[in-house]
């Protein structure tokens, strides 16, 4: 996350809770394409779906660390508004996710409310492509570094993707342009804030999920994100914290990446709980940028190459646009007939040959 000086505001994180063995990858490493640093990534996109990238020390990371510290900043001055101003821009969940979230407006596995305040922007407004939607004024004031925070931010996704691109044998810039900016989607900044808990507390304070669209940027201080390991049963022992690095950002593939792939790449089960040790008697703030296909993309498997794998017996691909699918995929969680899991991980075709030999 952005400077030492967040960092130091806050306990450190603490040494006797179980984390998540992630690969952190060196973004200065993957911009000078190194092969070893690619297939890290690679391997972190099918196991698990979740790695941490350092953008310390190159001029396009430190400039994000930079825009991620803004927008943090941002973030405690929006919720530091009056409740009465914040529930003016609510949003309407038939409508979008756009807007202000209350704390409890939405329901753990138990049916209890959740623990967890947002106020999601969308990049469509932000950036022009949309009519602009109405914000407090902190909000309005401050578009130009909510505009640049979504240029930088996506810049980087993209040089992400081309190396999936690569190990996927896809031609460069072909999950890239499945979300372009100047395109209509659901892409969206969100600035989260859990309030300070119990210490010693064990709270889920947002649901067991997978994201919907391709990739997340995450950015936070305080832990609290848990992931789920590959396999493992879903009850509260096996749910792994990932631990915040300075200078670096979370990023997760979601559920379009699976569909794109055939299933190779993986979108696994998260959840936010309650800070560890003394860090759950702070306020905790985060930053996620997530990137979702332009609603006209097609959501089935890119076809034709030697890696992913073709449809197996009884398996169809869904023909059918981003924006069409994820209001169904949204529609039949809500209605409990599409339980969240992790998915993908599936061997690539070209390696289920080289075993075979």
């Amino acid at each position: 996350m952005p400077t030492v000086d967040h960092f130091h505001k806050y306990p450190p994180f603490p040494a006797d809770v179980p984390v998540a063995d992630l690969r952190c990858l060196s973004f200065t490493k993957l911009l000078a394409d190194e092969e070893s640093e690619s297939e890290r990534l690679f391997q972190s996109c099918r196991e698990i779906g979740f790695f941490v990238v350092d953008l310390r020390g190159i001029s396009e990371g430190e400039a994000m660390l930079k825009h991620a510290e803004i927008a943090f900043d941002l973030n405690k001055k929006i919720f530091g508004l009056d409740q009465e101003e914040l529930n003016k821009h609510a949003f309407q969940p038939n409508e979008s996710l756009f807007g202000y979230k209350h704390a409890g407006s939405g329901k753990l596995e138990d049916g209890s409310p959740d623990a967890l305040e947002w106020y999601n922007l969308a990049q469509d407004d932000i950036l022009g492509t949309s009519a602009p939607r109405k914000h407090p004024q902190v909000v309005e004031d401050s578009r130009e570094a909510f505009q640049d925070f979504f240029y930088h931010a996506h810049g980087i996704i993209c040089h992400l993707l081309a190396h999936l691109d690569k190990h996927l044998g896809l031609r460069r810039n072909t999950l890239a342009s499945f979300s372009p900016q100047d395109k209509p989607s659901g892409s969206s900044l969100r600035l989260l804030k859990n309030s300070p808990q119990r210490i010693g507390s064990h709270r889920t304070n947002l649901v067991g999920h997978t994201d919907i669209g391709s990739m997340t940027m995450l950015f936070n201080v305080l832990g609290g994100l848990q992931i789920l390991p590959a396999g493992a049963e879903n009850v509260d022992a096996n749910w792994r914290y990932i631990k915040p690095e300075l200078g670096c950002a979370i990023i997760n593939l979601g559920d379009a990446m699976v569909q794109w792939s055939g299933g190779v790449l993986r979108s696994n089960m998260h959840r936010v709980a309650t800070a560890p040790g003394k860090q759950a008697g702070c306020t905790r703030y985060s930053v996620a940028y997530f990137v979702r296909p332009a609603h006209t993309v097609l959501m089935r498997r890119i076809a034709g190459g030697d890696v992913i794998p073709d449809p197996e017996d009884g398996e169809e691909d869904e023909d059918i646009c981003a924006q069409d699918w994820e209001k169904i995929r949204g529609a039949q969680i809500v209605r409990g007939e599409n339980k969240p899991k992790s998915m993908g991980g599936r061997m690539p075709k070209t390696r289920k040959l080289q075993a075979s030999r």
